[in-house]
């Protein structure tokens, strides 16, 4: 699939290769009739980013959580000309190059467990990352959520933003997973790369996991650059990086909301803002 593996191709679990769309392999959307086709491979049109909320949160946090002051004048760059993948990634060598560290760039010094609030119209989730057996899943969400880690922008050029500020969850199943990190908002779109697998860890409830598709040519899942799931029920078989732990009550209500048949949400809900900090633990 390799770097461009997120550019048409539908991320699901526990789904099926069926066959190849406009070059890149389609993956069975697990029923429903309603399912949005892929964009062709390649294709530099997006879905519109959503909105921006707006939401902040106090720098004064109560519970002792130091709050993220953004990366500032962190020497981030987009050094296109040092890229050593074929896809133009800034990044140099492959996704399991970026480093914490890097995703952290701008952070003050703190030991605390590094944490994800993750804001929705149906309230937040929090998220305890596990740096320790995840180290590239979690660099790679902590530099998209905080904005030090370049993506492929919808008109193909790699960029550095708040990736996850705004996107929808585009799959919600009740007892099982809510879905998002989408910018096409439809099951195919991604950063313009993949990670590694790292862990194929058990998936209990809260557990917060990258989605993946699957490779004809091996068989392996590839996870995707993006795309992550959060537990709310039975989880899947350990076949997907497992990176932390959230809270589940407004997961669960997310999850349950009237969807369509494609399992998407009938009334959009969104990751209003996806906000960094380290806690005590």
């Amino acid at each position: 699939m390799g770097a461009n593996e997120t550019n048409g191709t539908r991320i699901w679990l526990s789904c099926v290769v069926i066959g190849l769309a406009g070059g890149a392999w389609l993956v069975n959307a697990c029923g429903g009739d309603d399912a949005v086709a892929p964009l062709d491979a390649g294709s530099d049109t997006a879905a519109p980013r959503p909105f921006d909320s707006g939401i902040t949160r106090d720098a004064a946090v109560s519970n002792g959580c130091v709050p993220d002051p953004g990366p500032g004048d962190s020497g981030l760059s987009l050094d296109v000309d040092a890229a050593e993948d074929d896809s133009g990634n800034p990044v140099r060598g492959d996704a399991s190059a970026f480093t914490l560290s890097q995703s952290l760039a701008g952070y003050p010094t703190n030991e605390g467990v590094l944490t994800a609030r993750i804001d929705t119209e149906r309230g937040q989730i929090v998220c305890k990352l596990d740096e320790k057996n995840a180290p590239v899943s979690v660099a790679n969400f902590v530099g998209l959520a905080r904005g030090t880690r370049p993506y492929r922008g919808d008109a193909g050029a790699w960029r550095f933003g708040r990736y996850y500020d705004g996107l929808l969850w585009h799959r919600v199943i009740p007892e099982f997973v809510i879905q998002g990190g989408d910018p096409r908002g439809n099951g195919t779109g991604g950063p313009g790369y993949a990670i590694p697998n790292e862990n194929h860890a058990p998936q209990d409830l809260g557990a917060l996991a990258m989605a993946a598709s699957n490779d004809p040519d091996s068989g392996d899942f590839v996870p995707s650059g993006s795309q992550f799931y959060i537990v709310v029920g039975q989880g899947p078989k350990p076949d997907y990086n497992v990176f932390g732990t959230c809270t589940v009550d407004v997961a669960r209500a997310i999850s349950e909301v009237e969807r369509r048949t494609s399992d998407k949400p009938k009334i959009a809900i969104h990751m209003t803002k996806v906000t960094i900090e380290r806690c005590p633990r």
